[in-house]
């Protein structure tokens, strides 16, 4: 329901009278992070589209559709996201109990998330295939059972392969009547220009500083000042605000795996460097590509914090510690090298180059960026 979507409250108000108005396009894009509202925004206004009972600027919450909103097993609403290839037709029914799950847990995760969810293995990489788009067509061919409208919410578009595009692109074009697509996607320019062209586009901005810090004292009985820090990192992501209030391994892992890079390359330690490539080859490609993600984050951190601008900052207490002495080492003459390297290894490993060539290449080019002759 929208009650349980945090903040957005501009979008919910659209999104309601598109409806009442009977103003609703039939393939409707929420660009924005599922950290900033964008899965829960779609799933909120499939149940209120759905909703049988007195529904004002909300779903009922009580009526059978909503009930079997409540459970993500309404009939008409269908579902398409990234999965991993098991079978000669990989397709988002296999893995449909796994994300029913996910979601019973909270609309608000990210695909390392899914990733766990579905069990896979490190290497795994999720994608929307081919076969997927005679699955949609089969389901939207079906007449609604219990609604007037038929519902497909795909997660994450980009993740779609170039002809699973192409074929969706026809059924966009050539809507099923009383058919909602609702795209969300985390990085829309992925999408093909012809997909993005035939979508109403809902741009889900982050959520107030504000309304992070209120939800966490109110939700989560989080102590105001910690939950003012808390929501200043977060930068607008109640998922990763989430996520601070639980520090994961992966994040300790990271921040350690980090200081012991930036560490071995300001001494020019080439054989230690080559013990921590191996460790990291080891890894699979989306924990290294987490780590690389992070790393990206804590040059641009450490650059910021150079200038004294606390406000400008989102770095925790453990990442603030290392960053006192460290911040200095990132300046005006290497920041856009560094942030450069470590992007272009994380392109290069989501590509699915050799993650031992890659890390040992990003490891000189950090040495002669850290400390230059």
């Amino acid at each position: 329901m929208f009650k349980d979507v945090i903040g957005q409250e501009e979008i919910k108000h659209w999104l309601v009278h598109s409806l009442q108005d009977g103003r609703v396009s039939h393939a409707q894009l929420f660009a924005g992070k599922t950290g900033y509202g964008s899965l829960a925004l779609a799933l909120a206004f499939a149940q209120y589209v759905f909703c049988t009972g007195n529904k004002g600027e909300d779903a009922c919450g009580v009526c059978p559709a909503c009930r079997k909103m409540q459970k993500f097993i309404h009939p008409d609403l269908h579902f398409v996201f990234p999965v991993v290839r098991k079978a000669k037709s990989p397709v988002s029914d296999e893995y449909i109990n796994e994300w029913r799950n996910l979601l019973l847990q909270g609309t608000y995760f990210n695909l390392e998330e899914w990733y766990a969810a579905m069990g896979v293995e490190d290497n795994a990489q999720a994608a929307i295939y081919t076969e997927e788009s005679a699955n949609i067509l089969r389901k939207l061919n079906f007449k609604a059972f219990e609604s007037d409208y038929k519902i497909m919410i795909v997660w994450l578009p980009e993740k779609m392969n170039p002809e699973c595009s192409n074929k969706l692109l026809k059924i966009i074009e050539e809507p099923f009547d009383k058919t909602l697509f609702l795209m969300v996607s985390e990085h829309p320019e992925q999408l093909l220009a012809t997909i993005q062209s035939r979508l109403q586009r809902i741009t889900v901005p982050p959520l107030p500083q504000e309304e992070i810090r209120r939800q966490l004292v109110e939700q989560k009985g989080v102590a105001e000042a910690l939950a003012v820090d808390y929501a200043h990192v977060a930068a607008g992501d109640w998922h990763r605000a989430l996520r601070l209030l639980d520090e994961s391994e992966e994040q300790i892992y990271n921040q350690e795996k980090f200081i012991s890079l930036m560490r071995l390359c300001w001494a020019r330690q080439m054989l230690p460097v080559n013990a921590w490539v191996g460790e990291m080859a080891d890894l699979g490609r989306e924990r290294q590509k987490s780590f690389l993600a992070h790393a990206v984050r804590m040059i641009r951190e450490n650059f910021i914090r150079n200038f004294h601008a606390d406000a400008l900052n989102y770095m925790t207490e453990r990442e603030k510690e290392f960053s006192l002495r460290f911040a200095p080492y990132v300046n005006e003459g290497n920041v856009i090298p560094l942030s450069e390297e470590f992007e272009r290894a994380y392109n290069d490993i989501n590509r699915n180059g050799n993650s031992k060539i890659i890390l040992t290449d990003l490891c000189i080019k950090v040495m002669q960026n850290i400390r230059p002759h």
